[in-house]
């Protein structure tokens, strides 16, 4: 048999104050999780954009945080500088696509005269009314 191993003391304060939360509480964590999740793992660009503009500008955002009982200045301050690095990150991007994608002029070159050519066609043989390809 093997050993019994204690848990750690963090262990049982996160197990304590995550037990302690009603399902209201834990919905909203939920709401802010899959906003950061968006924000920062989401492989769709708008998608991500809009999560970080609206935990950089969303009015309700604080109160979101509030519902979740977080403090929604606190999640913030300590996200803000990751929220706008990443939302530089993708207009950068965004700027270097439309930059490469406008056309570029390319050099018009100066027609040719158009010259009819004469061809003689006189080794042909003349076909009348009469005349059957056999």
């Amino acid at each position: 048999m093997g050993k019994h191993k204690a848990p750690f003391l963090n262990n049982e304060v996160i197990s304590l104050i995550e037990n302690n939360k009603t399902p209201e509480q834990k919905l909203w964590i939920a709401v802010l999780a899959k906003a950061f999740d968006d924000a920062f793992k989401s492989s769709d660009e708008g998608a991500a954009l809009d999560a970080l503009r609206w935990i950089r500008h969303g009015q309700d955002f604080n109160y979101v945080c509030h519902l979740a009982g977080r403090s929604g200045e606190y999640v913030k301050g300590r996200m803000l500088d990751k929220v706008i690095q990443r939302e530089a990150t993708i207009l950068q991007k965004h700027m270097h696509i439309k930059n490469a994608s406008k056309p570029v002029a390319m050099p018009v070159k100066p027609k040719k005269p158009y010259i009819r050519k004469v061809y003689d066609y006189k080794w042909l043989p003349k076909q009348t009314h009469d005349y059957v390809d056999r």
